[in-house]
């Protein structure tokens, strides 16, 4: 059985990752693009579909996934002319 990993979350093409963790879950991956908050979200809608849950606390938006079996965080915050995006994979 193949185990999942981080890297079955699709990353946009100018992603620079700040930050990887995934020698055990809960796996992270953090970095930027620049590319605005709308473009970004909709990247992840049509790599992975529609989220199974979205919240929103003030400006920073999360969306829930199940990738390759596992539960995945994909959080989205707008800075001036960067989006932060920070992803969470859970067994």
């Amino acid at each position: 059985v193949a185990q999942a990993d981080i890297d079955d979350v699709p990353l946009p093409n100018d992603f620079q990752v700040r930050m990887t963790l995934q020698d055990d879950y809960p796996m992270i991956m953090s970095g930027f693009v620049k590319q605005d908050l709308e473009t970004v979200m909709q990247f992840y809608r049509d790599k992975l579909g529609e989220p199974i849950t979205v919240t929103e606390d003030i400006g920073r938006y999360t969306y829930f996934y199940n990738v390759a079996g596992k539960k995945v965080k994909i959080g989205f915050y707008q800075q001036e002319a960067w989006c932060e995006i920070s992803i969470m994979m859970t067994e």
